[in-house]
């Protein structure tokens, strides 16, 4: 249960002066749900660079959970100055994270007894262009897939979401090595576009990855692989080509377990962020868990930017 009467507008125009990114389009609002956690601050830090190197307007969003439904719209006298208070301290910490931004800003409060639907409501009624969310770093991930609120969004909000995790190499902003996975199918073309304008955007080397699976015997035993399977490395730079024009692309073509070979690559070669499709239309439920790209988000040295 959710309730609009405890929403805050904060809001802070764009400079006049400022230019318009010519691919300013295609990422015109970046939100970021926060639970004003040191995680969530480091994922702001990855809307605030991407909001004004597009020019995009940021919208800050936190929910305040209460037990009781009544007091989402008119709580009771004992409790009004304590979510008084409580409101207020989220706002003020929100407030010094856009002051001094570049580009317009919008901070939305919401008072509700469930955060994960007042969040993915919220998500789908805004249509902002890309979610960013913390993940709370690679230990604790496997609760916040399997059951939380970031889960629950990326089932649900049908919109990008880039998961952001510090990078084991440490925190790498801007972008400059940008790791794209593919299968060399129509699907995977899904992520291209915004990890095309994220390599342009930050003048970034972008990693294709290709990984192609081992097949054991069932008899012998021995592990193999089938020859006429293994597309060569310029096959998959004429498969990005279309897409990714004037970006430097280093093709790769890895043997193993998909999720295994792109995380490693990742972790190797030093990855700034892994952006990549999903194979479903509007939900992760039959693409992501259990799958390589929900173990790509778990296991990921950093950031993964879900498409």
């Amino acid at each position: 249960m959710t309730g609009a009467a405890t929403y805050e507008r904060h809001t802070s125009s764009r400079p006049s002066s400022a230019r318009e990114a010519p691919e300013a389009a295609a990422l015109r609002e970046i939100l970021v749900p926060s639970d004003l956690s040191p995680a969530s601050d480091r994922a702001f830090d990855h809307a605030r660079l991407l909001a004004e190197q597009f020019h995009s307007r940021l919208v800050l969003y936190h929910a305040v959970e209460v037990d009781d439904s009544k007091s989402v719209g008119d709580p009771p006298q004992p409790a009004r100055e304590v979510w008084r208070r409580v409101e207020l301290a989220a706002h003020e910490h929100m407030a010094r994270r856009v002051a001094g931004l570049a580009v317009g800003s919008e901070i939305r409060m919401e008072r509700t007894t469930s955060v994960h639907e007042a969040l993915v409501a919220f998500v789908r009624a805004r249509h902002a262009d890309l979610t960013v969310m913390a993940t709370h770093g690679r230990g604790g991930f496997a609760h916040l897939v399997l059951g939380s609120v970031t889960e629950t969004v990326l089932h649900h909000a049908r919109t990008p979401v880039l998961c952001v995790r510090e990078p084991e190499h440490g925190v790498a902003l801007p972008y400059r090595r940008v790791l794209v996975p593919t299968d060399l199918s129509e699907a995977s073309r899904r992520a291209f576009p915004l990890a095309a304008l994220l390599a342009r955007a930050f003048d970034a080397e972008v990693l294709a990855v290709h990984a192609v699976g081992l097949r054991t015997g069932a008899t012998s035993g021995v592990t193999d692989v089938v020859e006429s399977r293994v597309p060569s490395e310029e096959a998959v730079l004429a498969f990005l080509q279309p897409d990714f024009a004037g970006v430097r692309v280093a093709p790769r073509v890895e043997l193993g377990s998909a999720w295994d070979r792109i995380t490693e690559t990742a972790r190797q070669d030093r990855a700034d962020v892994i952006v990549m499709s999903t194979h479903g239309p509007d939900s992760l439920t039959d693409r992501v868990l259990g799958s390589h790209a929900e173990r790509v988000v778990r296991h990921a040295p950093c950031p993964v930017l879900v498409v």
